[in-house]
């Protein structure tokens, strides 16, 4: 999963605790789409669990992925 650059990733979408903006373009791991909202997808990205915007997110397809032989 691609995090463009200013994505704005929430601790929680309730009472967001913390607040991390994407300073440059980064990628991150998909993990499934918010039970709160379905505007809104679980990511992993630096280690911790995200909540972010799907319309911010862009979802890396295999054909931009390269292959390991």
């Amino acid at each position: 999963m691609w995090l463009p650059q200013k994505t704005v990733l929430l601790k929680t979408l309730r009472t967001p605790q913390a607040i991390k903006i994407i300073e440059k373009p980064e990628v991150g791991l998909y993990m499934k789409d918010s039970e709160e909202d379905s505007s809104f997808c679980i990511v992993v990205y630096d280690g911790r669990e995200w909540v972010a915007n799907k319309k911010h997110i862009k979802l890396l397809r295999r054909d931009y992925a390269s292959e390991i032989n």
